[in-house]
């Protein structure tokens, strides 16, 4: 008897050590590999945890970093400024502001931070947004395209630093 269960017993073990990393592994790798490329540039190797700054990248998951800022921008395509040249181009964004007061970041689909035309926020509580090809913009109150929404991806062209309050609950995720 005692050889039937120490027998079941290790088969049972074995069967556990073959089928639980076999089915938890592509998803916890998945999830990893996913954030972190944010997580990296946040607590790691760029190490931006409250240095004051919005991070902008070109491609998701915080890769390609074409600028960032520790104060507004109107216009991210007018060449001056810190984020320059940068108009249409941003696939995730890292809010490494200081909390308190103006920590939320608002982006824009317009210069001048021109809300009418739609504008998103990133909290300062959620870091950052990793991909921004599944976020819209607020609903547009202005122009021929009133009342529809348009996606976040390559559609930045200015942010400016305000208080979550000010959002009116749109945010990035």
């Amino acid at each position: 008897m005692r050889t039937i269960r120490t027998t079941l017993a290790a088969f049972g073990l074995a069967a556990l050590s073959v089928t639980v990393p076999l089915s938890t592994a592509p998803s916890a790798s998945a999830g990893t590999a996913r954030f972190a490329g944010c997580n990296n540039e946040y607590n790691g190797q760029g190490g931006y945890e409250g240095d004051g700054k919005v991070h902008i990248y070109r491609d998701i998951n915080c890769a390609n970093q074409i600028g960032n800022d520790i104060d507004n921008d109107s216009d991210w395509g007018d060449g001056s400024g810190d984020v320059k040249n940068a108009t249409n181009m941003a696939s995730s964004v890292l809010n490494s502001g200081i909390r308190g007061g103006y920590d939320a970041v608002a982006f824009y689909d317009y210069t001048a931070y021109s809300w009418e035309y739609g504008f998103t926020c990133l909290k300062w509580s959620e870091f950052y947004a990793d991909d921004l090809t599944d976020n819209k913009f607020s609903k547009r109150t202005k122009g021929e395209d009133t009342g529809k929404a348009f996606t976040v991806n390559d559609a930045i062209s200015s942010h400016k630093w305000v208080p979550e309050s000010a959002c009116g609950g749109i945010f990035v995720d």
